[in-house]
């Protein structure tokens, strides 16, 4: 079951390090977002925060699933709840570091293209190195996914 976590979201901030790992990011997008999270017999197995950027985009700005609870399914069906609850938006924005092969698998696989990069993201704005796949992190790449808007009058 997917429910949104409202009055204890910043309570999930640390854990949403484990895919984001600058808790001042992950901190100040779950103030100015919302975070919803599946569940399975009460316990979160993933999350999703997301921030409206304006009236047609939507970026997501963490998606987690708990690492034994991988691959089953848990974030797409998280990634596929938000883009149908914001069906009013026509633009959808996900992020990943540029050594992220996994993420950037999944995202495509979904619906997502690439779209642009913020050159060294990871360096200006982690004060650790990040490693994954024998490379550094340091380049953040945006994906897009923009899908007609069935509520639009022309």
């Amino acid at each position: 079951m997917i429910e949104e976590i409202i009055k204890t979201k910043l309570n999930y901030a640390s854990l949403l390090c484990e895919s984001d790992p600058n808790i001042n990011l992950v901190e100040n997008y779950l103030r100015d977002g919302r975070l919803f999270a599946y569940f399975e017999n009460q316990t979160p197995l993933a999350f999703i925060a997301i921030k409206e950027i304006n009236d047609t985009t939507l970026e997501i700005k963490n998606l987690l699933t708990l690492e034994n609870y991988r691959g089953h399914g848990y974030g797409k069906a998280l990634l596929q709840y938000i883009e149908k609850l914001y069906q009013n938006k026509t633009t959808f924005l996900i992020g990943t570091a540029n050594s992220s092969m996994t993420n950037m698998l999944i995202y495509t696989k979904l619906g997502y293209h690439y779209s642009h990069k913020i050159d060294n993201f990871f360096i200006d704005y982690y004060p650790q190195e990040i490693y994954e796949n024998g490379m550094q992190a340091t380049d953040l790449l945006y994906f897009i996914k923009t899908v007609q808007n069935q509520n639009r009058v022309n």
